[in-house]
């Protein structure tokens, strides 16, 4: 071949290789991720109100934290750049980015923080979450356009932790005022990779990439705006229709996946799987102190006795997930060793316990005193594993407990909750720092009337109060494990809470994507790093 000709053919070779790999990386630039969620009950998308681990899932794509976390919790500059907590911890100081935009292209400043903050700290607002974790806020001082001083009645060595998390995420507050709260919460504007643009209830949410984003915390390999262009976020509380949804392709990524299937899926070559090992409060259930049986600590010590939490956990999950023993899953800085101790199973234990509480055996095998049988309902929402309740249902029956179960919707728990109606509900509570024990065991949060809290076992407790508080003032150090481990003891000892098994979120997706990560406290998945497998 003639020398020029073979450089003709050769730029013509060339030129189709960088068509098609041009070609390639515009096609990895402009991926949809469809998420397949184990719940259909979302009430609101305003990281200042909710509750919700489900929630938080669309809120962790849509806002961004002050301080940045990883998924072993390790904290990096957020949108905040840098932080200095006073000598006496009664507040930080916060120099902010000066580059970061909200969706609406409202700018990102201190006086957004100022907003977020003053607003979440209004009654009126009804924060379930983020108002716990705002701690003893005394309001903020703005020092510049991008420098605040957060301001506490009293020392709070919980700031650092509660700025990582996505409830106390900055808000825009042009939308907020534009749409007032309740618009906000179906419309939501924050500053992180994804923006949102649709909702339809009780089917999907819609997620667009916000092309502006350029302010990822350092611990993500990605900078820039994601490859994802669009995440669809499906309501699929069915775990077998969200598993035939995963292999059929309609999602691309499946929430909670059954342990079973997790086995068959991670033995598949097109699948992939993920166990995220939550931090926090692991799932177990609250015994009402202001109810019926329950008030009598006998017989929720024998509620305790009753269960085989490692047999049952080992029964239900194969050893993909371990039993928990106490207010704090294992994986929880600040988690006590001494729980482990308390309340092995032993049901002549159980039973002994309830003579001496006065509870005879009855008709059926279930117990009675003064001519009423033991009975206690346990309602759940659907997302909160009934297939365990079940479990209790037996194991307490075998002692004489006639434990009554019924699935509700959430609004329907919150009017039992508020009313003051219920003997035992399930729980569990996904965050990063031992101060989280305050939204569960602290007398404030007993839910008056017409009020959804979670202090559900309705605890008072001053002693308890006074070491809650005391672990929350103080820095990461040997002092705050020991604080902390005077509160685990202490919630023990009162028997208002049986822990079951530690929580994790077994994930499983599909192998032609990779770059999904757990967020701080390994639960809620974040998908701006999402890329094609090439």
């Amino acid at each position: 071949m003639h020398f020029r000709s073979a450089l003709f053919v050769a730029a013509l070779a060339c030129t189709a290789l960088t068509g098609i790999s041009s070609l390639a990386q515009a096609q990895n630039r402009n991926l949809t991720i469809t998420w397949g969620e184990d719940d259909n009950n979302a009430r609101t998308f305003d990281p200042r109100v909710t509750s919700s681990r489900h929630e938080s899932q669309v809120i962790a794509q849509v806002f961004d934290t002050l301080i940045g976390s990883d998924e072993n919790n390790k904290l990096y500059p957020g949108l905040a750049m840098s932080w200095t907590v006073a000598p006496d911890g009664k507040s930080v100081t916060l120099k902010l980015r000066e580059d970061v935009t909200f969706h609406d292209g409202t700018k990102f400043d201190a006086e957004a923080v100022k907003f977020t903050f003053d607003t979440v700290a209004d009654p009126k607002l009804g924060s379930q979450g983020a108002i716990d974790l705002l701690g003893p806020y005394a309001g903020s001082d703005v020092l510049g356009p991008y420098e605040i001083r957060v301001n506490y009645k009293r020392p709070y060595g919980a700031a650092l932790a509660g700025f990582a998390q996505n409830e106390l995420s900055p808000v825009s507050p042009t939308a907020v005022k534009k749409l007032g709260d309740a618009g906000f919460s179906a419309a939501p504007v924050g500053a992180g990779p994804f923006k949102f643009v649709t909702w339809e209830r009780g089917r999907q949410v819609l997620l667009e990439r916000f092309d502006a984003y350029n302010w990822a915390p350092p611990f993500m390999k990605r900078q820039g705006p994601s490859y994802v262009a669009k995440v669809v976020h499906r309501f699929i509380p069915d775990a077998s229709t969200r598993v035939a949804a995963l292999e059929s392709g309609e999602v691309d990524i499946a929430d909670f996946t059954p342990v079973l299937d997790m086995r068959r899926l991670g033995d598949d070559k097109r699948y992939k799987t993920m166990i995220g090992n939550a931090t926090g409060l692991p799932f177990g259930v609250m015994l009402n102190t202001d109810r019926m049986a329950f008030k009598d600590i006998r017989v929720r010590q024998a509620f305790a006795h009753a269960i085989d939490r490692p047999r049952l956990t080992q029964d239900m999950y194969f050893g993909l997930i371990d039993p928990a023993y106490g207010p704090l899953s294992k994986t929880t800085p600040g988690y006590w060793t001494g729980v482990e101790q308390y309340y092995k199973p032993d049901r002549n234990k159980a039973m002994q316990l309830l003579e001496e509480a006065g509870w005879k055996p009855g008709p059926g095998g279930i117990r009675v005193k003064d001519g009423q049988p033991l009975v206690a309902n346990y309602y759940i929402i659907a997302p909160l594993l009934p297939e365990v309740g079940v479990a209790i249902q037996a194991e307490l029956k075998r002692v004489g407990f006639d434990i009554k179960i019924e699935t509700v919707s959430f609004a329907r728990l919150s009017e039992i909750v508020g009313s003051n109606t219920h003997d035992i509900l399930p729980l569990r509570w996904i965050n990063a720092d031992p101060s989280l024990l305050e939204i569960q065991f602290h007398s404030r949060n007993i839910p008056p009337p017409g009020v959804y809290r979670f202090n559900m076992a309705r605890n008072n407790d001053p002693v308890l109060d006074q070491l809650l508080e005391k672990g929350g003032s103080l820095t990461d150090g040997p002092e705050r494990t020991a604080a902390y481990a005077d509160v685990q003891r202490r919630i023990m000892d009162a028997a208002i809470w049986f822990p079951i098994h530690n929580q994790v979120n077994p994930i499983a997706y599909r192998a032609n994507r990779m770059g999904y990560r757990f967020a701080r406290a390994q639960w809620i998945v974040r998908l701006y790093e999402v890329e094609e497998v090439r």
